[in-house]
């Protein structure tokens, strides 16, 4: 089977239409390939930007995690002035004793000891102790320094100061009401309802 001959012209055409498909080809081979390349940039910033929000996220436990180490010895340190005894009325009897012995240092004759019911204050229990005594005012400051600097985390909620003698003023009779605190007992209960 023979071709027939083909003028120029068509020849011409033929092979304007060989390069159109050609180039059609061509073109979609390209936008297939950019597509591609979209596709997989897309991909990639998606899957870069999950890393970077999981390393984010590590970071920041790796910080919190820190923290929490950070506090909880903080928090061990600051318990170890709580009062010690894990019951309240042991822990009142060791607050009454420190109380009159720091009195006495001072040459204060404790005349009055009272050990209140225990106050609520969040994970703690406050033990409150009243004492009585009479004395200078420099004894007084004296006594109200050394409860400061006590090993103890002491507070001193109420303090009633009376004049003796109105018309020899030096000493005064006081009443304080210092608190001391305690873990309270049988543990704190976390969110789950476990004990700690």
């Amino acid at each position: 089977m023979t071709l027939p001959d083909v003028s120029e012209r068509e020849k011409k055409f033929l092979a304007a239409g060989g390069i159109i498909v050609f180039l059609i080809v061509i073109f979609q081979v390209f936008s297939w390939y950019d597509d591609f390349r979209r596709e997989v940039r897309e991909l990639s910033e998606a899957r870069r930007f999950k890393l970077e929000r999981q390393l984010i996220r590590l970071s920041r436990k790796e910080r919190m995690e820190k923290r929490f180490e950070e506090v909880k010895k903080m928090l061990a340190g600051q318990e170890r002035a709580l009062l010690r005894g894990d019951k309240p009325p042991v822990a009142a009897a060791e607050l009454q004793k420190f109380l009159k012995e720091t009195a006495s240092s001072l040459d204060i004759d404790v005349k009055l000891e009272r050990t209140l019911s225990p106050v609520e204050t969040g994970f703690y229990l406050g033990i409150p102790v009243e004492i009585g005594f009479t004395a200078s005012t420099g004894k007084l400051e004296g006594l109200l320094l050394r409860l400061r600097k006590s090993p103890f985390l002491l507070m001193v909620s109420e303090m009633k100061v009376r004049v003796t003698n109105i018309r020899n003023p030096v000493d005064i009779y006081t009443t304080l009401i210092v608190t001391g605190f305690i873990k309270k007992p049988g543990g704190v209960k976390n969110r789950k309802g476990a004990e700690t």
